[in-house]
């Protein structure tokens, strides 16, 4: 620990230790667990307790507690390598709030589904893989509000999240969720491998448009036949988004301002759209022209571009070719083809949330609020354990890099994610990147386009049957349209078709409501 985590941690404690600890959320799941943890069936069962907690239940201000923690990771996760990361924080967090964590990381959406369902034991819940999004987490009660913790035991949380931010983990009124710290805005556009670039003598910077792009996968496919041009982003056709609309955080897009550079604030439904319609064309000359991995929608690989690809569609930020190589071990361009924009999916996606089945909450938002704050507990959930993990790369430890023998991050066995955790601007930046990253990330997201729509969360409520049978539709045709699979010429009027007979216009027109009303209110 350096003086100055050191520092922080002992001013945090003697703060502590003055207005006393209370019970924290339990929990014994399945999860990986730290070696190191207390016997949390112990901690439960103690009957010397003093303090009573927002459940009602009491405490001993001395008892260390467990949380369960579940974040996200886009690769299968080690849990030796998980528990390894657990004792670290624990060593953090037993002595500053007495607090000790199990972790778990998964990018599975029916597992993180099952687990909320059948109420399994969660305190701490980063929202990524649950992909219906908060509205639906608030309406079927997974999520508690925390507007009174937040103000209580959250105000490094207030302090470092803009308020703008922190309006999208809102509904009805009521805070459930804190956003992280991370890209708040995108650019739209692709990663190509940069060896085969050279290769072929292509300047990445000639590369501006869709025409372009298309003349590059084509070189590709005619020099390198053991590699698709074009692959996803991740498995079963997973894509980074390329058309710039604000799907206003309405399930599967069935809703959405259609251009956020326009400025307006018409409410359709985006497979309808000419930009969609489009999109879809191109997509299917390209497959048939050879220029699009066969299997898109259906492969199970997640790190595509490291294995059989050359392009794959990417979100643009400051520092994302070094995230690429310290997953992959790749170095590749960025071809960007959008300005920089920001609406409220952008933020949303990546929220904190404390699940209903939290028995005390206090004690989850005190480790949120650390994650936030401090910058070494910050660093060993998004990097790892030093001399494990990572190690220093520079003297001034501004800068970190996979260990002596190892060849990325990835290779470790525990994900180096800094998107997944709440703030990662307060964490050493990986060799290879500039030292100012986290401040090129920021004037990044300054000068990001806003739709007018920022901030506006859907209350799917109201409608819901209606969002369920257009997710069925969405599933039979979507995925297939947008890798080039269906005709568009034949498969969008049966899809809108489809969508209308499912009830879509009832959602647009829903959604245009509740964004007038918040327009009229937040104008």
């Amino acid at each position: 620990m350096t003086k100055s985590w050191k520092k922080a941690a002992a001013a945090l404690l003697a703060a502590l230790m003055v207005t006393g600890t209370l019970t924290a959320c339990g929990g014994n799941g399945d999860s990986s667990t730290s070696s190191g943890s207390a016997d949390s069936s112990a901690a439960e069962g103690s009957s010397s307790t003093t303090e009573t907690s927002e459940t009602g239940e009491t405490a001993d201000p001395g008892e260390v507690v467990t949380l369960k923690v579940w974040g996200f990771t886009n690769a299968a996760p080690d849990t030796n390598e998980m528990n390894a990361v657990a004792d670290a924080v624990n060593e953090l967090t037993r002595d500053t709030i007495g607090v000790e964590i199990e972790l778990t990381r998964s990018f599975d959406y029916e597992t993180l589904n099952l687990a909320l369902t059948s109420g399994e034991k969660l305190d701490l819940l980063q929202t990524h893989s649950y992909s219906p999004g908060l509205s639906s987490m608030v309406s079927t009660g997974y999520v508690q509000p925390i507007d009174d913790l937040l103000s209580e035991y959250g105000q490094d949380i207030l302090e470092v999240v803009p308020e703008s931010y922190m309006k999208v983990g809102a509904v009805n009124g009521e805070q459930y969720g804190t956003p992280d710290l991370k890209d708040t805005a995108r650019a739209a556009g692709f990663a190509m491998r940069s060896d085969i670039l050279d290769e072929l003598s292509i300047d990445p910077e000639s590369i501006t448009t869709w025409e372009d792009v298309h003349d590059v996968l084509v070189q590709v496919r005619d020099t390198y036949p053991d590699l698709y041009p074009l692959v996803p982003s991740w498995s079963q056709g997973g894509m980074q988004e390329v058309l710039t609309y604000d799907g206003l955080t309405v399930p599967n897009n069935l809703a959405v301002l259609e251009d956020v550079f326009q400025d307006s604030t018409e409410v359709v439904c985006l497979y309808e759209t000419d930009g969609y319609r489009e999109f879809c064309e191109r997509m299917y000359q390209w497959n048939q022209e050879g220029l699009i991995m066969p299997d898109a929608t259906t492969t199970t690989d997640n790190n595509l571009m490291a294995s059989v690809g050359f392009a794959d569609y990417e979100n643009i930020k400051p520092g994302k070719e070094l995230e690429i190589k310290k997953a992959w071990a790749i170095d590749c361009d960025l071809i960007q083809l959008t300005e920089p924009y920001t609406y409220t999916n952008a933020i949303i996606g990546d929220l904190w949330v404390i699940p209903t089945v939290c028995e005390n909450p206090q004690k989850a938002m005190e480790l949120l609020n650390m994650m936030y704050s401090d910058a070494e507990l910050s660093n060993t959930f998004i990097n790892g354990v030093e001399g494990r993990h990572w190690e220093w790369a520079n003297e001034e430890q501004t800068m970190i890099k996979a260990p002596e023998g190892v060849e990325t991050s990835g290779s470790t066995g525990y994900e180096s994610l800094d998107w997944a955790w709440p703030n990662c601007r307060i964490t050493p930046v990986w060799e290879g990147g500039d030292e100012d990253q986290w401040d090129q990330l920021q004037a990044f997201c300054d000068a990001a386009h806003e739709s007018p729509a920022l901030g506006f969360v859907f209350d799917q409520t109201p409608v819901m049957n209606q969002i369920t049978a257009c997710g069925n539709v969405v599933t039979q045709y979507n995925n297939a349209l947008r890798w080039g699979e269906l005709n568009p010429d034949e498969a969008i009027p049966e899809f809108i078709s489809a969508l209308k007979s499912a009830g879509v216009d009832d959602i647009v027109n829903e959604c245009q409501s509740q964004l007038d009303a918040y327009l009229a209110e937040n104008g």
